[in-house]
């Protein structure tokens, strides 16, 4: 059985390293931070194999990226899907309740127990399968890791246990609550009728195990896919139903009519999404809010058990009997069934003749006629983030069970051989001599992959966007700047002193196989598919064709033409506003486009971010870049951010948000002035939850110096439609004096939101500033006619454009607007269909330039709706321009965006290769889910 493990994503600007093991069978994933699913994208890798995830910590550092993970996971193939990982994790994914569902997934979640003081006389491994057992150890900055069995790995292989921790029945209605399917009794009524027939029922006051009831109860609401019937080979007389499913081997294509259990599969989220239904319940209950997941209350506090937990991971492979002696079993007599019984490891006991005529019994072990078991292949997973991490690590691999697999001498290495080892370090742990010496203790075969932020280099990981940017910087340098990276190593490994012999980098799209054994390598398809870094390091200008070269000739010469002729005229208001898109797609990132995100730099008063779709960071540092050297990096833009806005609950719109807040904590010296953040309620319910496992600088006062302000976005709309609480950070007073603060801080003359169509509840935003310019942001809605009045004289809307006109019907299920109605009066093609055009709209609001954005995932590099470039300018039409990640767009040059168009198809149309089309489909597909 061979297998292997491939390093999907390193440790970058915009990637933490994410490692898979791989067998013919399945895939196990480890650790999932931002862009893990953008990788896989980009590698065009597939994830229906995908069986488990392991985290070694939580956060966002190693966990960001999970979201959007589970979402394409669930729409590639229904499955049950495995997570192991520390305590909190339970917590973590109950908290993404408003944003995170599928119906063609279920979840089995497995929390690593902390250790506590006593040492373990014995622990069953985290998770184990007919491929591999993992086994794990918790490491901490005070308390060594006590001991497991030596015999931990010695057990009859069989599928994982549910759960380390009991799981208590919720609900005597839900035959599956028990992890026996027995029904187990309650001293208290269940849970969930608690829950529902309990109006001062309060999850906040749940403690211990019902705390994490109430979690699992949560998570079991969020993905409702329930597993097919085993199948049954016993015929069925009757007939069966046309178009239903049936488990029969010979018709796999029907069902019989007394079980519909299959046939009832995928059912519909039965709470997702109905805020507009419940009007007139309080939020989450009534009718249409009768499950926890849809619930807007907190959920209990957690309390981490142990101080900055981080767990290791030791991954064993299957083993390997050795080969079948055919001689040696023909002179022990052994024929037939006998054969394959010892062959699979039994002993038997059988009658032979003794050679006279008479009979005796024989007994024959597995090794009288097999050869000797191949060692058990070991990958080795270490999460080490600060130094005070080390003392721990180093007495846990000092113990008798994890001795086993650190033998320096290969002769010892009977059961185990460790061959890779994955290194995950903080600052300042890899020249720590403990560590070092730690590292020396394992074999000398050993190979040691190592990522720390002391050390790497920082390549550029979406290296099909990089080449597109290049080339495009030829067409305008100032507005496609160049990505931020380095192939340069911070410190090479080799000036390290003392470190193993086989020390090296982990590098994205390596891989080692374990089974057969060779070292690490690159894979030489997707180092082929790489044209980024060899264009860039040529030093040369990036060849184009000469009919590119031409089209970029032709619009630089437009572009010339038209400045000459404003040259000396007066600036508008709001000219030198600039925006930099960080995400142009909707629903899930492309390999050229990254999901929602656009960031308002206003001269002289801070920056503003529109959405914050996953790895906006990311994009953030690969535009800015992130040495300290430099006065206009990442850090300084971090420090002048003074608004986020969040238009809804989607996650291509939020889920980059708490890596934003994480890493604006670490600034040094903090920040001087708050960040005001402005979005619906669940959003900041969400946050506070997330805040229990990592600290994201929030503020329940108006009175902090450099902390995050909460603004519930009902207070700034007219329409006076409050979803608040009653006091503290959530009341209403506390929102009016926070957008109070924020508009004297931007200096705005006032800010509002916009109640627009959309699936859920949702908002545009309106910000007029005292200097006489006004920007109006649509985020995700149908043609909205109170948002053009609100924003009338707009300097510049920014508006979503997220469907072809081909696609209207599914623009109007899906509650977006068409690249049409943004641009046409009409009332579409579907007499059912009403909408209201927004041409019509723009006129009335008199927009200046429009700046469309949020564009259909089925179109990975250019949207091929958008024919031709509009010139505008007049007082009946404006400058209509579409935004192109990392561009800088200052809003008084819209109009050369617009001019550049048929320059920028035309290079997309010579960097597109044949595997486009097939991740368009993936990518529809995954559109078509949300």
């Amino acid at each position: 059985m061979n297998w292997s493990t491939t390093v999907y994503t390193s440790l970058s600007s915009d990637t933490e390293p994410s490692i898979v093991i791989t067998f013919d069978s399945a895939k196990y994933i480890i650790n999932a931070g931002e862009n893990t699913t953008r990788a896989i994208l980009q590698g065009r890798r597939g994830w229906r194999k995908v069986k488990a995830l392991f985290l070694t910590r939580l956060g966002t550092q190693r966990s960001g990226g999970i979201p959007g993970l589970l979402m394409s996971l669930a729409d590639s193939i229904p499955r049950t899907m495995e997570i192991v990982g520390p305590r909190g994790l339970l917590h973590i994914l109950a908290s993404m309740r408003f944003y995170t569902f599928r119906n063609t997934l279920s979840l089995k979640v497995a929390e690593v127990p902390s250790f506590g003081t006593e040492p373990q006389k014995e622990a069953t491994p985290v998770f184990r399968d007919d491929n591999i057992t993992c086994v794990f150890g918790a490491a901490d900055k005070s308390e060594p890791l006590s001991e497991m069995s030596e015999n931990v790995l010695k057990r009859k292989r069989e599928h994982s246990p549910e759960l380390p921790s009991k799981r208590p029945l919720l609900d005597s209605a839900v035959p599956d609550a028990a992890t026996d399917g027995s029904i187990m009794p309650l001293a208290s009524p269940p849970l969930i009728s608690r829950y529902r027939n309990d109006p001062q029922f309060d999850p906040t006051a749940l403690k211990g195990e019902e705390a994490d009831s109430w979690r699992r109860l949560i998570i079991e609401h969020m993905f409702t896919w329930l597993e097919p019937p085993p199948k049954s080979h016993k015929r069925r007389s009757g007939k069966l139903k046309r178009g239903r499913h049936t488990e029969d081997a010979e018709d796999p294509e029907t069902l019989p009519q007394d079980d519909a259990s299959f046939a009832s599969l995928p059912q519909a989220p039965h709470w997702t999404e109905d805020t507009m239904k419940r009007q007139g319940n309080p939020p989450g209950r009534g009718p249409k809010g009768t499950s926890p997941a849809g619930s807007w209350q907190r959920l209990p506090t957690f309390v981490a058990p142990v101080r900055d937990l981080s767990t290791a991971y030791i991954v064993v492979g299957p083993r390997v009997r050795g080969k079948f002696d055919v001689k040696r079993a023909d002179e022990l007599g052994l024929y037939g069934p006998l054969r394959g019984r010892v062959a699979r490891g039994e002993t038997i006991t059988f009658t032979v003749d003794d050679g006279t005529g008479g009979k005796v019994q024989r007994t024959v072990r597995p090794e009288d006629c097999m050869g000797e078991h191949e060692t058990m292949k070991v990958v080795i997973i270490l999460d080490v983030p600060t130094p005070d991490h080390i003392e721990s690590l180093v007495s846990a691999f000092a113990s008798p069970t994890y001795l086993a697999f650190r033998m320096k001498n290969p002769s010892r290495q009977k059961d185990y051989a460790v061959h890779v080892i994955y290194h995950l370090l903080g600052p300042n742990v890899l020249e720590d001599e403990r560590y070092k010496a730690f590292m020396n203790g394992f074999s000398d075969d050993t190979q040691h992959l190592i990522s720390s932020p002391d050390h790497n280099p920082d390549p550029l990981t979406f290296t099909s966007a990089g080449l597109s940017q290049l080339r495009l910087n030829q067409l305008d340098p100032e507005m496609f700047p160049l990505p931020h990276y380095s192939t340069i190593p911070r410190k090479p490994l080799s000036l390290v002193a003392n470190l193993p012999t086989q020390s090296s980098y982990i590098e994205s799209n390596s891989y080692v196989d374990i089974r057969p054994q060779r070292p690490v390598a690159i894979d030489p398809k997707l180092r082929e598919k790489d044209k980024f870094h060899p264009a860039i390091s040529a030093k040369t200008p990036t060849e184009l064709s000469l009919t590119t070269r031409a089209s970029f000739m032709n619009a630089r010469s437009i572009i010339d033409a038209r400045l000459a002729e404003l040259d000396g005229g007066v600036p508008r208001a709001g000219d030198e506003l600039v925006v930099v898109p960080l995400g142009t797609n909707s629903a899930i990132s492309s390999r050229y486009r990254n999901v929602s995100g656009q960031l308002i730099q206003i001269p002289d008063w801070g920056n503003v971010l529109l959405d914050a779709g996953e790895g906006t960071w990311g994009q953030m540092a690969r535009y800015f870049g992130t040495d300290p050297t430099r006065s206009s990096n990442v850090w300084q833009a971090l420090r002048e951010l003074k608004c986020i806005f969040i238009s809804h609950a989607h996650a291509d719109h939020h889920t980059g948000l708490p890596k934003i807040l994480v890493m604006r904590k670490q600034l040094d010296p903090p920040p001087s002035e708050p960040l005001y953040l402005v979005s619906i309620l669940p959003i900041h319910l969400y946050l506070r939850e997330l805040a229990d496992l990592e600290d994201l600088g929030l503020s329940d006062s108006t009175n902090t110096p450099n902390g995050v302000i909460p603004i519930l976005s009902d207070v700034l709309n007219s329409r006076g439609r409050y979803e608040a609480a009653e006091n503290g950070w959530g009341c209403l007073d506390h929102s009016r004096k926070a957008a109070q603060m924020l508009c004297q801080t931007l200096g705005l003359r006032s800010l509002n939101t916009v109640d627009v169509l959309h699936r859920t509840r949702a908002f545009g935003l309106v910000m007029t500033h005292q200097d006489g310019w006004r920007l109006v942001y649509s985020g995700d809605t149908m043609p909205s006619d109170a948002l053009a009045q609100a924003g009338e004289g707009a300097t510049l809307l920014i508006h979503e454009a997220t469907m072809g006109d081909d696609q209207e019907e599914m623009a109007y299920a899906k509650a977006h607007s068409t690249i049409g109605q943004a641009l046409t009066l009409r009332s579409g093609k579907n007499p059912s269909i009403v909408t209201i055009g927004p041409l019509t709209n723009l006129c009335r609001m008199r927009a200046q330039s429009v700046l469309l954005t949020h564009f259909s995932s089925r179109y990975p590099t250019l949207p091929r709706y958008f024919a031709s470039p509009r010139k505008g300018g007049t007082s009946h039409e404006p400058t209509i321009a579409l935004a192109m990640d990392h561009a800088c767009i200052r809003v008084g040059d819209v109009w050369k965006m617009a001019t550049y168009l048929p320059a920028i198809e035309q290079s997309f149309k010579e960097i597109t290769d044949e595997g486009d089309e097939e991740e368009e489909a993936a990518l529809m597909q995954a559109t078509l889910a949300q």
